[in-house]
C-alpha cells in the first residue's frame, strides 16, 4: 500500500501515516534501518498489519455492525474499532475498505461470507 509519512516517532513507536485521503496512527516498523527509512513528507510503499483483541464475545462481533459499514475507526493510540464484510473463509477474511484481515475469527461455516460484523485491533501495524 502507498503510505506518506507524516511523523514518526522512531523504529517500532507511533507513526502518523497517510493512506490515500486518510490519516492512520501505526506502529513504525518501516523506519528500523536508517539509511532505508521514509522522511516526513515521502511517500513510500508498506503492508498494514493488524494484531487484534483477544476475547471479543461471537455475538457482540456479528451484532456489532448493523450498519454494514466497511472502515477503521481510531480508538486510543494506534487501535481501532474495525467494521467490515467477512469475504471468505478458511482462513476468514474480512474486507474492512481500506485493508483485508485475516484470522478474525475461527470458522469453516459458508453462511457467514457476505456478513458484517465489527471488532477490536489492538494495534495497527506498518512494515
Amino acid at each position: 500500500m502507498r503510505l506518506k509519512l507524516i511523523e514518526t516517532e522512531g523504529p517500532w513507536l507511533a507513526a502518523t501515516v497517510q493512506a490515500g485521503d486518510r490519516l492512520l496512527r501505526v506502529m513504525d516498523g518501516f523506519s528500523e534501518v536508517e539509511s532505508e527509512a521514509p522522511k516526513v513528507g515521502e511517500y513510500f510503499e508498506a503492508d498494514l498489519s493488524a494484531l487484534l483483541k483477544d476475547g471479543e464475545e461471537w455475538e457482540e462481533m456479528f451484532g456489532g455492525n448493523a450498519e454494514a459499514k466497511k472502515n477503521l475507526e481510531p480508538l486510543e493510540g494506534w487501535s481501532y474499532r474495525a467494521f467490515g464484510e467477512i469475504i471468505s473463509i478458511d482462513p476468514v477474511e474480512v474486507d474492512c475498505g481500506i485493508m483485508r484481515i485475516s484470522d478474525v475469527v475461527c470458522s469453516n461455516d459458508p453462511s457467514i461470507v457476505g456478513k458484517f460484523i465489527a471488532f477490536k485491533i489492538s494495534r495497527l501495524d506498518a512494515r
